[in-house]
């Protein structure tokens, strides 16, 4: 009874009896987040101090920052590729020069980009922290975050001896044949990012945090946007521990990674101009995509 008052479970009991709700107890991301902030402040007044992000190699990566990771790496493998039957489905890749073979390889490039997207969305949802938010800020972020993080995926496909892409169907796409699906200039893009991406050697975990952290970016319209950046801190602050523990030796590559942020916001627009451009052609993207992106009439 003497140690009662700082025993978590008796405190919590004690909440729960005089009415709190459960969905009222603080996620352990964000408590996180606030250790790291009054360690942060406690750093910042001590002389000649050392941030984090100037020197990466002295973060430690903790237990629970640990354990997050690897479920999201699990959740990362489990929601990667598409099932054998969904593949099966797609349109064929034609490779004829006619306009209907076009047409053909347009439809073929959005079908595998519902089954991506789609997958997109079932691992976001068990990103820790989604569920967490409004409904509205969810689908906000949904819409905003998909062509981005489809952007890493592809990256993941990359293969750069053969300058290709290889997606679940193991079919290798190079710029040659994503131009001739109607994807015009922003094949090169793309491709140029993919190689970047490879030469920088991201591992799975670190896609999985740069995912996570893209999912939960600043977007117009959010209702609780504070709430969503300390989601996206807690995830920064993930991926700035596994790389001082990973990669002590370049301390340059938090901020190498990082960048990567604002290169995917130029491809995510670049999508979005593409989206527009394809329907003043008259070629009609599918309804899912065209909700998900907001393609007005």
């Amino acid at each position: 009874m003497y140690m009662r008052r700082k025993c978590q479970e008796c405190r919590l009991k004690k909440c729960l009896n005089v009415g709190m709700r459960p969905e009222c107890v603080v996620p352990e991301y964000q408590c996180a987040i606030k250790r790291e902030s009054k360690k942060s402040v406690r750093g910042d007044h001590r002389p000649n101090s050392t941030t984090k992000e100037e020197n990466p190699a002295d973060c430690s990566l903790t237990p629970a920052q640990e354990d997050m990771i690897n479920k999201l790496v699990c959740f990362q493998e489990q929601f990667e590729s598409p099932s054998e039957d969904d593949v099966k489905k797609i349109t064929a890749f034609s490779l004829g020069d006619s306009e209907e073979d076009s047409l053909r390889r347009f439809q073929h490039i959005t079908e595998i980009t519902i089954l991506t997207v789609q997958l997109i969305v079932e691992f976001s949802k068990r990103v820790p922290g989604f569920n967490s938010l409004m409904r509205e800020d969810q689908i906000t972020l949904l819409k905003a975050c998909s062509s981005e993080v489809m952007m890493l995926r592809t990256a993941r496909k990359y293969d750069m001896r053969t300058d290709s892409i290889v997606f679940a169907n193991n079919q290798p796409y190079t710029r040659e044949n994503y131009r001739s699906a109607c994807m015009g200039d922003s094949a090169d893009a793309i491709f140029h990012f993919c190689r970047n991406m490879c030469l920088l050697k991201v591992d799975n975990a670190e896609y999985a945090l740069l995912t996570a952290i893209v999912i939960f970016s600043e977007r117009p319209c959010l209702v609780e946007p504070r709430k969503v950046e300390q989601i996206q801190e807690f995830y920064i602050e993930a991926l700035r521990s596994y790389i001082g523990y990973h990669r002590h030796s370049d301390r340059n590559n938090l901020a190498r990674l990082l960048a990567i942020l604002t290169e995917l916001r130029t491809l995510g627009n670049m999508n979005s101009e593409l989206c527009f451009s394809l329907k003043v052609q008259n070629k009609k993207l599918p309804a899912f995509l065209e909700e998900l992106w907001d393609i007005q009439e």
